[in-house]
């Protein structure tokens, strides 16, 4: 089945109608999706030169920057083949094909040998990094924006900048932690934000990310922060958010939202 998702140039600041292909078995633009394009819309001057978008899905976040006239070229990194077969029909849909280039990656490390040199070029040289990742599995669901920060020292000229998507469920204890355990990254602040949303237990990967956090809980990890649905003033973990919604079918609220890093360097 084919999908599309249009982003009306009401909505892009400027950057014109953006229209994203997502056929079934592709990424689907997510409301945390939404959030990083509009960060990327609200703050275009802080995206200028080359960058990264890192698990670039089928392209939304890579081609909105694309758009930027002070942004020269960006490499979506992504490790679905299919993904990164519609992205590069979304980029010549949107007209940035010359500008957006999609390589099938492993995080940072192309898959082809050809891919992997032509990165490995622009070593210290990207101007920013663009990341909305999924909750890694086995740990406190910060893996994937370990990696995302942790690379970004790497390629990053001095001053260069990440914007990295942390719902607010993940508490801001982690991401204070999260810049304690890495050297040359700074944390500037909320870019972007929904209001108070559903964390929409009815579609799956969400409800497995419960799990997940109720697993960290239960494990010992720092507790994750839901809002009732029922109370705006009482905080949830994951835990009491998912035997509120056995009880009663009502999901816990959290907020979509997108950080800003900097890279000061080492």
């Amino acid at each position: 089945m084919m999908n599309q998702t249009r982003i009306d140039k009401k909505e892009t600041g400027g950057l014109g109608e953006i229209n994203i292909l997502h056929p079934s078995g592709t990424f689907a633009i997510t409301p945390a999706s939404r959030i990083a394009i509009q960060s990327i819309c609200e703050h275009q001057s802080l995206l200028i030169g080359n960058g990264i978008d890192w698990g670039s899905g089928t392209g939304c976040l890579a081609i909105t920057a694309a758009r930027i006239n002070a942004v020269k070229y960006i490499f979506g990194l992504e490790i679905s083949t299919l993904n990164n077969e519609i992205a590069r029909q979304n980029a010549i849909t949107n007209r940035v094909e010359n500008k957006a280039e999609f390589l099938l990656s492993d995080s940072y490390t192309p898959i082809l040998e050809t891919d992997l040199n032509r990165l490995e070029s622009y070593t210290g040289k990207m101007n920013f990094i663009l990341a909305n990742p999924p909750s890694s599995e086995g740990d406190d669901g910060f893996g994937y924006r370990r990696l995302v920060l942790k690379g970004a020292t790497r390629f990053l000229v001095k001053g260069g900048v990440i914007f990295l998507n942390i719902s607010s469920q993940y508490s801001f204890q982690r991401v204070e932690r999260l810049i304690q355990e890495l050297s040359g990254i700074d944390y500037e602040g909320l870019l972007s934000s929904s209001d108070r949303v559903p964390f929409d237990l009815q579609r799956p990967d969400l409800s497995h990310c419960l799990e997940l956090y109720v697993n960290e809980e239960d494990r010992g990890g720092e507790k994750y922060v839901f809002v009732n649905p029922d109370d705006p003033n009482e905080i949830m973990n994951a835990k009491s958010a998912l035997e509120n919604y056995q009880r009663n079918g009502i999901s816990p609220l959290t907020q979509w939202q997108t950080h800003l890093f900097r890279y000061v360097g080492n």
